[in-house]
């Protein structure tokens, strides 16, 4: 999932001569059930999900981690963009890291100290794999993917309607190609662009393209101008045949490809002189990136 864990919240809040530490708002909840989170892992967590400037989300993700050393997404996240970047051995210490701080979690806090347990062993498992491949490295995964479904299935067993929960939940059942499933638990997920990034996926896999768009248009509108959201859109587009109405899509990804990764700019750029020529658009220079 590139990540994919996966967006949202954070402002930068000052203290003026204050002793008593300072919150930001939970991007998963509201109310009583609402989290304490520093403003430094809201920023870092906005970066992220919500703008996807990933390129630069390195800063705040790295003082996030000096601000809140007990946040285990923040060292899940860091350990996203090293897998970017293809430092596997610091993706190897990130993945243990997640574990063993969301593990520490669990005194306090055991949803989501088991909730990113289980992704701290899907991070090692993904590890296992990459680094002996898929013949050798997946049968040796498995005890490890055992660990994350039964981490899962305890954050499940203190609140299975945590939204934060069924966000994770509805990436890996999309993963997985439980499409319907993956649904239901993006409808119960927040914070809402990324719910409903993840609903236009799933009606996307199900073929259910205008439903698709319209969750995608959603995301969009409630997100923070997120770039993968108009590549998104572009692929919803030629699933249905509408290459030409896709490639300006297509361009306004591209014109943010200095803060999206390499692989996912040649991504996107392939795809769009593929609908560029089925399109008859082949004249047409693709827009230039920003810097």
């Amino acid at each position: 999932m590139t990540g994919r864990l996966g967006r949202l919240l954070g402002a930068a809040l000052l203290v003026w001569g204050s002793a008593q530490p300072v919150w930001a708002q939970d991007p998963f909840r509201e109310g009583a059930n609402a989290r304490q989170i520093s403003p430094e892992v809201a920023a870092a967590f906005e970066e992220f999900f919500c703008a996807g400037r990933y390129s630069q989300s390195r800063e705040k993700l790295e003082t996030a981690r000096e601000a809140s050393p007990e946040e285990p997404m923040v060292y899940a996240l860091l350990a996203a963009l090293a897998y970017q970047e293809g430092d596997m051995q610091e993706f190897a210490q990130l993945a243990t890291q997640t574990r063993q701080v969301a593990a520490e979690l669990k005194k306090t806090d055991p949803l989501r100290g088991n909730l990113y347990e289980g992704v701290g062993y899907g991070l090692e498992a993904a590890n296992t794999v990459v680094r002996d491949g898929v013949v050798i490295g997946l049968p040796k995964a498995l005890p490890t993917l055992n660990q994350l479904f039964a981490s899962i299935r305890a954050a499940q067993a203190v609140d299975g309607s945590d939204p934060e929960l069924n966000l994770l939940n509805g990436y890996m059942d999309l993963l997985l190609t439980y499409r319907e499933k993956a649904l239901n638990q993006f409808q119960l997920a927040a914070p809402q662009y990324m719910s409903y990034r993840g609903q236009a996926l799933a009606y996307r896999d199900m073929q259910r393209y205008a439903e698709a768009l319209e969750a995608v248009d959603q995301a969009i509108a409630t997100s923070c101008d997120n770039p993968e959201l108009y590549y998104l859109k572009a692929q919803i587009l030629v699933s249905q045949g509408e290459d030409r109405e896709a490639v300006p899509l297509f361009d306004q990804a591209l014109q943010a490809s200095a803060q999206l990764p390499e692989p996912l700019v040649a991504q996107i750029q392939m795809e769009r002189d593929r609908a560029a020529q089925r399109g008859g658009l082949t004249g047409q220079l693709p827009a230039t990136a920003t810097p």
